[in-house]
């Protein structure tokens, strides 16, 4: 990084806004502001419509990277909404995920039921998160199927955003905690993603 470009990414973290809007339109994410809106009110819905399981809470606590202490709610439900929005975002439909993998819409529904691609749906629609699929090449990351087949079935999404994102203690790469996703790119054994993934499905 050159000395104009350091300049400018101090210049972006030091800038204030004074709303979401003004955020918004400098910033110019993949989610727009009404997204945003619906994702925070869903936050703020009655906590029996809301509130994560027992299992799905302890899973998102220890995976999420978010601590939950009293002082923190706030600013922790505006983080879990940004994540919701930003996962819908960039998630792909079944016809981008055909496209992507030079499948037919059949072949994507079919891998989907069967535990080799993973969907959940969002105000009546298919998201297909785009962490399972590899940064550099039109392919699923590997032994994808095998991990989803050990974690819970009904797991919220961002739980199991979560456990292939966040960098796990007993997978390390170059000295480094590595998350699931990267551990698998990097050709580690999937045995090793497979049990921790059985040893959280156990206690959630």
């Amino acid at each position: 990084m050159n000395l104009k470009e350091r300049q400018m990414a101090q210049k972006r973290k030091t800038i204030v806004f004074d709303s979401v809007g003004d955020w918004i339109s400098a910033r110019r994410p993949s989610f727009t502001e009404a997204e945003l809106a619906s994702a925070l009110e869903e936050q703020v819905r009655e906590p029996d419509t809301v509130q994560l399981s027992a299992g799905d809470a302890k899973f998102w606590a220890e995976h999420s990277g978010i601590v939950r202490h009293a002082g923190q709610v706030a600013g922790a439900t505006a983080h879990n909404a940004v994540s919701s929005v930003v996962m819908d975002a960039s998630a792909l439909s079944a016809g981008d995920v055909a496209q992507l993998l030079g499948l037919s819409a059949s072949t994507v529904r079919h891998y989907k039921a069967s535990g080799k691609l993973y969907s959940y749906e969002r105000r009546g629609r298919l998201h297909f998160p785009i962490w399972q699929f590899g940064k550099e090449s039109r392919q699923v990351i590997p032994s994808l199927s095998a991990v989803l087949n050990v974690l819970p079935a009904h797991a919220h999404p961002q739980t199991i955003s979560g456990f292939f994102l966040t960098p796990q203690p007993d997978l390390v790469i170059d000295g480094q905690p590595a998350s699931a996703k990267e551990w698998l790119e990097a050709g580690g054994d999937a045995s090793t993603v497979v049990e921790i993934a059985a040893d959280l499905a156990a206690g959630y």
